[in-house]
């Protein structure tokens, strides 16, 4: 018979995480070993065993992400900074990352406190009660994989998995201004791409009833350790996005002149096909997937507007033809990293859901053993026949401002 889980007030938790988010808090993970021993009873008690390689500082800390994760998106704000979680307030001392994170929100630091107290006090109640556990997910198929193998094979999505979606953001002017106090307060009203994201929120929950899906517009994000990252949009609206930047073979950049280039030998820019009446034809969609040997996958979902970015979405998750294009890319790339490219079109408002099977992407590219991306697939000139010379050109043919953009 098991042993049950060892009992301890919230007080008596709150006063070990109290001490716990001084310093580097779990910006450095050894600090868990400071916890009292009926503590760590309790969190290893109700924390699945991730692997039989992992340590009790692992399944420690794992435990207490896991409680932040169950905490309400305004105070797992402040506990995700408290507790050193966030890239962009990771700093050595819990003062600086509150003073950090106040000067994002615009605030003073004293309420930046109040606040992060209150969190600390739900945090405390979840672990002692328990309540942040969910229940353990179905153990998984014998081959380690959901069901849907090449859906599970492109995103790195198995049974039971974490699975983080990143949505774009509006610019911070167009945002209604809310507060989460406010009667009215809609946290979605602040997000960009919302099409793509209730699709792949719908979809993923579809495929993977098992897998734990979160989403998060960028200024909220921290890193969870996810077994897949998803990141929706484009650079400009999503710094989630922007961050991979530099491993990219391409650009992206924004309205008003859309568009996205490459340059692997040649220079090659692709834009948005318009209607001189000015309605949009169609759209560039751009799917990227990038492998870390820590085991995550992220797999970036954009495009050039709002219309490419959906398409991108129904490419990968549209049903039967979604496993196809997922197994037909994770073929193609061996299941490596990869940049494909093809062109999402609206008619008479319903949304082409591209079939690579059928007809292969505009651009493929894929990673070759020096990590360079190399050309698989240039079919371009598919997209730009009968259509305006503006929308590619080639290195020494460039016409202005059709180069890298910055």
């Amino acid at each position: 018979m098991a042993t049950p889980p060892t009992r301890l007030s919230p007080e008596e938790v709150r006063a070990e995480l109290l001490r716990l988010r001084q310093g580097p808090a779990l910006g450095h993970p050894g600090a868990v070993t400071a916890l009292s021993v009926p503590l760590k009873t309790l969190l290893l008690a109700r924390t699945p065993t991730l692997s039989h390689t992992a340590s009790e500082t692992t399944r420690l800390v794992a435990a207490l992400r896991r409680a932040i994760d169950a905490l309400t998106p305004h105070e797992r704000r402040y506990a995700a900074a408290d507790f050193n979680l966030v890239g962009e307030h990771s700093w050595p001392t819990l003062t600086e990352r509150q003073e950090s994170l106040a000067r994002v929100l615009g605030c003073s630091a004293k309420t930046v406190r109040r606040h992060a107290g209150q969190a600390l006090d739900t945090f405390a109640l979840l672990i002692s009660d328990g309540s942040y556990v969910t229940e353990t997910p179905a153990p998984a198929p014998a081959t380690g994989t959901a069901p849907d193998d090449g859906t599970s094979r492109f995103f790195g999505i198995t049974t039971g998995s974490r699975v983080d979606v990143i949505c774009s953001a509006l610019p911070v002017t167009d945002r209604p201004r809310q507060h989460p106090s406010d009667p009215l307060y809609a946290r979605y009203a602040g997000f960009a791409d919302l099409d793509a994201l209730c699709y792949v929120r719908i979809h993923l929950a579809q495929r993977f009833p098992a897998a734990t899906i979160r989403d998060f517009h960028p200024g909220e994000y921290y890193n969870a350790e996810p077994d897949s990252l998803i990141i929706l949009g484009a650079p400009d609206r999503n710094s989630a996005y922007a961050e991979f930047g530099p491993h990219l073979p391409y650009r992206l950049t924004p309205p008003p002149d859309p568009a996205i280039t490459f340059s692997d030998g040649q220079e090659i820019r692709l834009a948005p096909l318009w209607a001189p009446e000015g309605e949009l034809l169609a759209d560039l969609s751009v799917i990227t997937r990038l492998t870390f040997d820590q085991g995550t996958t992220v797999v970036l979902i954009g495009g050039c507007l709002t219309l490419g970015v959906l398409g991108a979405a129904k490419c990968l998750l549209n049903g039967d033809r979604g496993r196809r294009n997922t197994a037909y890319l994770d073929t193609a790339s061996s299941g490596g990293d990869l940049v494909a490219v093809t062109a999402t079109r609206k008619v008479g408002g319903i949304t082409d859901t591209p079939d690579l099977a059928a007809t292969e992407p505009l651009l493929l590219l894929t990673q070759d053993p020096a990590g360079n991306f190399t050309t698989r697939l240039d079919n371009t000139a598919r997209y730009t026949i009968g259509q305006p010379t503006q929308n590619r050109f080639h290195a020494g043919q460039c016409a202005p401002g059709a180069g890298w953009r910055t």
